[in-house]
Formats: structure tokens, sequence, C-alpha cells
């Protein structure tokens, strides 16, 4: 059953005379992971806002949209609250309550469900995204990865029949979006529910993609799978390319008129490379020389211990290094909770060593054919 067709779907907001989507045509069926993509202003969000009525823009509006072959505006309030999730960018904008167990409680509370039906979904739901350590704490207590975590768990407490995200990870730091991504895909494999996502990490969200939908000039571009959609934006000369995975853009580099299959994973680029180096000659890389830092040091830390509370647990334990002038020091953490003293720390640091930036290089590897 298809879950949503469009029809001649096209849109332009008041008093602009452009056309933000135009003449958009497609269906997506149940239980598919779709993922929308394209460049910034193309049109992907208010597509997506127009998939749940109530998040609608105003504008002018035609073309038809179904949902579950109805159209989705014979849908009432109710049913777009418990059949259509909605994940928005920023964590903070979705939280409505003070404590984690309520969040998870107030849209089945909204929805009039009996006490015994939300105390057995939100313990299911707190389970399923295991956050039963932070359970009874209060949200803001809680990290940016958790709060969207939060999010998405509150929606699926509903059990809807379809999740959309509106890149949802863009205020995420590279772990937490992907243990968020993670959950997505869970949702979809284990749950069987449709999920529409717009996302520019595409390299982690295309592997777990059933097609994927391409805006460009405000229209459709490509609607295939993953390794399709490479060959057709290949043959395009696309520059929605670019923000395509390293394996598709490795392969469309050094591939002319070839038939086989766009890689899209780490693994079948590996796989296709190696079937490619045994029909065409191999380059090594030159060694790269790496400039030696300087010996004076700027800050030296040694064993810090920091926690937020007297009876809290410790946040940095044991911490100890050394920064040297001129040098550019990153760090990563699991989660905010041990990034926000860093970040802290790092600020300082900063504005007292006064470290310049003189360049970033990017590299990047082409083979070229003997």
């Amino acid at each position: 059953m298809e879950t949503y067709a469009i029809k001649n779907l096209s849109f332009r907001y008041p008093e602009t005379g452009i056309d933000v989507l135009k003449d958009i045509t497609f269906s997506v069926n149940e239980g598919e992971f779709i993922t929308v993509c394209g460049p910034s202003g193309c049109g992907k969000s208010t597509l997506l806002r127009h998939l749940k009525p109530d998040l609608s823009p105003h504008g002018v509006l035609s073309g038809e949209i179904f949902f579950e072959e109805k159209p989705i505006s014979d849908l009432s309030h109710r049913e777009q609250s418990s059949k259509i999730g909605f994940v928005m960018q920023s964590p903070e904008n979705q939280i409505v309550t003070d404590k984690v167990w309520h969040e998870l409680a107030f849209g089945l509370e909204s929805l009039g469900y009996d006490n015994n039906t939300i105390r057995k979904r939100v313990a299911e739901t707190a389970s399923f995204f295991g956050i039963q350590n932070y359970f009874e704490k209060s949200v803001l207590e809680l990290s940016g990865g958790q709060k969207q975590i939060l999010n998405l768990a509150s929606i699926m407490a509903m059990q809807p029949s379809v999740l959309i995200l509106d890149e949802p990870t863009s205020q995420l730091d590279p772990i937490a979006a992907s243990e968020f991504l993670h959950c997505v895909s869970r949702i979809n494999h284990e749950l069987g529910t449709t999920v529409i996502i717009t996302e520019h990490r595409l390299d982690e969200v295309l592997p777990l993609s059933d097609r994927v939908l391409v805006i460009e000039n405000n229209g459709i571009s490509a609607f295939d799978s993953p390794q399709k959609v490479g060959k057709i934006l290949k043959e395009k000369d696309s520059k929605t390319f670019l923000s395509m995975p390293a394996p598709m853009q490795i392969w469309q580099a050094v591939t002319e008129n070839d038939n086989t299959d766009c890689p899209v994973t780490v693994p079948s680029g590996k796989k296709w490379l190696s079937e490619y180096a045994k029909s065409h000659k191999m380059y090594e890389l030159k060694p790269e020389s790496i400039q030696k830092h300087s010996d004076k040091e700027a800050v030296s830390l040694n064993d810090i211990w920091f926690r937020y509370e007297k009876s809290g647990a410790d946040v940095l334990k044991g911490l100890s290094l050394k920064i040297y002038q001129g040098n550019l020091w990153l760090y990563s953490a699991v989660t905010e909770w041990e990034n926000q003293p860093l970040c802290q720390l790092s600020v300082h640091l900063t504005s007292h060593t006064e470290a310049k930036l003189k360049s970033l290089r990017l590299t990047k590897i082409l083979l070229t054919r003997s």
C-alpha cells in the first residue's frame, strides 16, 4: 500500500511570485526508508511540512497529496498526531514538559489513552531507546543528543505509521548524530515504520535508504535507489553529487561509461575498487610531510577532575595534556556532558594563546587511468 502519493504538487510563499516546489510527483510505499536531499533552499523542508497538514506553511498550493489512499486534508487532528510523527531540527523546539517520563507520556495523554496503556507504552518506549538511566531527570539536565532522542521517543510512543524527520542531526555532534540515525534505522527495520528524512550526513543515511529523492531547481531531479541515483546525478553532472558519500565520488571520478553499480558504502567501495584495480594501474600515495610543533608549552594540565554537583558523577577524570604554541587543538567526547567543560576550557585557552589557523587542506585522492 502507498503511504503517500503526491501528484503535481506546486507551492509558493505569499507575495514572492516564485514557486518553491514545482510539479512534484512521487509516491512512498509502506515501510520504505526515503531520504530527501538537495542544495540548501531547494524546498526540502517545505515539502516535508506539507506531508503533515498541521505544519504546512501558508501560501499558494496546487496539486494533490494522498495519505493511505485518501486526501490528506481529510485527516483529523487526532489522526495526524497519532499516525504522522514529525521530528524537527532543534532539540529544544519540541519539548513541552519538565521531566523525561512526562515528555514520553504527554502525547499519549493528549490522545486520551487510559493510565494503564500510557504506563505500558512509556515503559516499552524507554526500554527500546535505552533512556532508563535518565528517566526521572529534568529535561534541562539532558544534552542536545539526549533531548533529540527524547523527542524521537515521545513521538514513537504514539506508534505512528510514518516518521518524518527534517534534518534531525543538524545540531548534534558526530557521535550523537550516529547514535540518533541508528535509532531511526531500528525504527524502520524492527517496527516497520515508514521513514522520510532530509539529512546532510549522506554518508551515514544513504546506506539506510531504500530510495533517494533529489530536489534541484525546485523540482525532482532523481528518485531511485542510492546506486541508481548516483549514476543519474553523474550523467547530469549535478552539483548535488559533490555531497554524496566518498565511495560514490571516487567511482564518479575514475569511471567512464562504466556499467558497474555505483558503490554507496565503504565495503562496497572497497569491493568495486579491488575489481577496478585488476584492469587498471594503481599509483602509490606520496608520503605527506608533517610540520613539527613548537617545543614551547602554552598550557599544561595535570590530573584535572571536575563535577557539576558535589554528589554528582565526575565529568572529567584525571585529565592531563600539554598544548604547544601555534597548534590547533581539537577535542572530542562521547556526549555533551563531557564536551561542555572542555569547550569552556578550549575557549579560555584560545583567548590566551592566540592560536592561528594558517591553512586547512583537504586532500582528495583520485585514481587515474593508466
